[in-house]
């Protein structure tokens, strides 16, 4: 059951990394929740709806994660979500595979969903336009975390999303995107970045 981007949550990665481009950053990936898979054994892919930006600089800091996924969990309750996946930019621009920190939250994910996915942003192809998908996604298998190839099949509407974030992009609007760090250094930061979504929306 392949994941699926959405522009949203496509666009809010890619401004992660691009705020702080001399940094890792990282964030979880949110769906709707569903009814169980069809009765014929046929599902549908998972559709990532958004993305909630964690940490830049030092990711690996243990306290802050459960800090934040325990109030990440509950905002997902709330509004009917479930964490489906987990992404990473690494702090080299020509690393881009996954760490060891990365796949333990992804395996900590996959206790609640067992379809879990790690999107990797590649840094070295960050560019304003981005006319091709910069990201690598992983599916778990056979326990080990393998990639698969991004195509614009893997975007609900590969067009939209790179329209927006071009220009988003453009017009800088990673100055507004709030982390989770930002929300720790003032609680007043909305993790939730509504800015950003009202732009995202406004583009749509």
């Amino acid at each position: 059951m392949p994941i699926l981007l959405t522009s949203q949550a496509y666009c809010k990665m890619l401004l992660h990394a691009a705020k702080y481009p001399y940094y890792a950053v990282n964030g979880l990936l949110v769906a709707e929740k569903t009814k169980d898979k069809k009765r014929d054994g046929s599902s549908e892919p998972v559709l990532c709806v958004d993305c909630v930006p964690l940490f830049h600089g030092t990711l690996a800091l243990a306290p802050m994660l459960e800090v934040a996924l325990t109030l990440i969990d509950t905002w997902c309750k709330e509004n009917n979500y479930v964490i489906v996946g987990y992404y990473q930019a690494n702090e080299r621009t020509k690393d881009s595979r996954p760490n060891q920190f990365a796949e333990k939250v992804a395996a900590r994910i996959s206790e609640n969903f067992n379809e879990a996915a790690i999107v990797m942003v590649d840094n070295s192809r960050l560019t304003m336009s981005c006319f091709e998908p910069i990201v690598l996604i992983y599916d778990h298998h056979e326990n080990k975390w393998k990639s698969r190839e991004v195509t614009s099949d893997c975007f609900e509407d590969w067009s939209e999303a790179q329209k927006i974030t071009s220009a988003l992009l453009e017009c800088r609007s990673y100055e507004n995107l709030i982390d989770f760090d930002n929300h720790l250094d003032d609680l007043r930061n909305d993790w939730t970045n509504p800015v950003i979504n009202k732009s995202v929306l406004d583009l749509c």
